[in-house]
């Protein structure tokens, strides 16, 4: 999950987007995938599961079960949820999500080996790089292990790359960058590959798609990851986009195009990770809200599907009465915020159409 970035977003609507919002602008046409790859084969379809929520709420469980072909784990398989200390795991969230995925006929997706957030408090004092190489060795080791053959596509590096990359400094600087340098990405794909050599491995980030320099670096240097990676023979097969898209920005097409060609040309795959909307520049109608949302939606995947067939396409969240938005992104005029494709009454919204176009797309 991206950080939040909220002062960078202050702004005014794009004339586009104003236009779109006021007037409601999703008819079904505009919401149907447009020509080319999208409706050529079905996408799967899923959602990253909050454990708290699953065990109180039987509405989201029966939700994950109705529309979902993939669950994702939203924050049990990070370090601070199963490394309270540091002699032992805990995988009792990671397990029960991941036993009502295999119950359930769906597919898995493990979200994040590493990660320079969400960390415990012992990691954080981690003081030297023998140190910290031998605790992501051993924690890529057992986690990997533990659900070999049974999550079969991990996120194995997440949000490494900096906010704002400047010349010569394209990494985020955290402990095991500080300690490590980037050969902790290389030590860290190369592990899980060792370990299960049939899972696809990921590098996930965000903002690939906001038009200026700053996405255009960020889109730049993970391919770059990914071809010294590749040149190396440590596997990656793809990279997650996690397009949590802001309602008041406008998408560079012509850019995010360009990175699936670069992508193909590497042999790398395209995941859509963590798609939310964040919709706290919109006017408060729920109506005009969603519509918008939907188009946007249907605009970020129709330039990315014209191009490569995403492996999956995962929210994150799927009910706005669960959404890290709400309080990331506040609305001025106290509206709650709605991000996702069910509303908080698990009531199907019009983002949920524009998804089920691209699930049930028939060859």
């Amino acid at each position: 999950m991206r950080q939040s970035e909220p002062d960078r977003h202050i702004g005014a609507l794009t004339r586009r987007d104003a236009l779109v919002a006021a007037a409601g602008v999703a008819s079904a046409a505009m919401l149907a995938p447009g020509p080319g790859l999208a409706a050529a084969r079905p996408i799967p379809f899923g959602s990253a599961a909050q454990i708290e929520t699953f065990r109180a709420d039987p509405r989201y469980r029966q939700a994950l079960t109705s529309y979902c072909d993939v669950i994702v784990p939203m924050n049990d398989l990070k370090w601070e949820a199963i490394r309270h200390d540091r002699s032992r795991f805990d995988f009792s969230g990671a397990d029960e999500l991941v036993a009502f995925a295999e119950r359930s006929g769906k597919s898995l997706r493990g979200h994040a080996l590493l990660w320079g957030e969400a960390l415990p408090p012992w990691a954080k004092e981690i003081s030297t790089r023998a140190e910290a190489e031998r605790e992501l060795v051993q924690h890529i080791e057992t986690v990997v292990d533990r659900y070999k053959g049974r999550i079969a596509t991990w996120d194995v590096v997440n949000e490494v790359i900096k906010f704002e990359p400047l010349p010569g400094e394209p990494m985020r600087d955290t402990i095991w960058q500080r300690l490590l340098g980037p050969a902790h990405v290389e030590i860290a794909f190369r592990t899980a590959a060792r370990i299960d050599p049939k899972a696809r491995l990921v590098l996930n980030d965000f903002n690939f798609e906001e038009p200026g320099p700053g996405p255009a670096a960020r889109r730049k240097i993970a391919l770059d990851l990914c071809r010294r990676l590749k040149d190396k023979g440590i596997p990656v097969h793809g990279i997650g986009l996690q397009a949590h898209l802001y309602a008041d920005k406008p998408l560079d097409i012509d850019g995010l195009q360009g990175f699936m060609v670069e992508l193909g040309k590497l042999d790398l795959d395209v995941e859509i990770t963590e798609l939310d909307v964040i919709d706290w520049k919109l006017p408060a109608d729920t109506a005009t809200r969603d519509r918008a949302a939907a188009s946007l939606v249907g605009t970020f995947l129709d330039a990315i599907v014209s191009v490569r067939r995403p492996k999956a396409i995962v929210t994150w969240g799927l009910s706005d009465r669960y959404s890290w938005v709400h309080e990331t992104f506040p609305r001025k005029d106290g509206a709650r915020a709605r991000p996702l494709p069910l509303d908080a009454d698990f009531r199907p919204k019009p983002m949920m159409a524009v998804l089920d176009r691209y699930r049930r797309s028939q060859s």
